[in-house]
């Protein structure tokens, strides 16, 4: 199995959205929790991170934005590609409109 990188794992719970614990997050990622851990861990502790953290007992752990950005990679791709039914719908024609 690849090793996840970090930044996948939390772009993963952004694009999940809600409340992870080390037994959620490896369920989801199909790793133990003991690895889990060792990502919250990291997403908590990195600065392009932004998280909401209910410390402990029982901490859980949801990514905000990653370096600014709210929304995942892979749902920038679909925006761009034009596979997202929330994509900004826009008007039909050439492309290219003269505003003088």
């Amino acid at each position: 199995m690849t090793e996840l990188k970090t930044s996948d794992v939390a772009d993963t719970m952004l694009h999940h959205g809600g409340y992870f614990t080390a037994k959620t997050l490896g369920q989801l990622l199909n790793i133990d929790s003991k690895k889990a851990s060792g990502y919250l861990f990291n997403v908590r502790n990195a600065k392009k991170y932004e998280v909401v953290d209910t410390g402990l007992p029982n901490r859980m752990v949801k990514v905000i934005s990653i370096s600014n950005r709210t929304i995942s990679k892979n749902e920038l791709w679909r925006m761009a590609l034009g596979l997202n039914n929330n994509a900004v719908n826009r008007p039909q024609g050439h492309g290219i409109t003269n505003r003088s």
